[in-house]
């Protein structure tokens, strides 16, 4: 396993993902905003070799 630093601009979201695409606007998206602000990121994005997100997508 390799931890590197990358670039949100360079992940790719899977297509299955069966989440929304969230806006500033959401209340969703101000909740998520609003944990990482107090707790940051605890859980690490897992992507594949072409950067497409394969976990963490939250």
């Amino acid at each position: 396993m390799e931890f590197r630093k990358i670039k949100f601009a360079d992940l790719i979201p899977a297509s299955y993902n069966p989440r929304k695409k969230l806006k500033p606007g959401d209340k969703e998206y101000q909740k998520i905003k609003n944990s990482i602000t107090e707790f940051g990121y605890v859980e690490p994005v897992i992507v594949n070799s072409d950067m497409t997100i394969i976990g963490g997508h939250q």
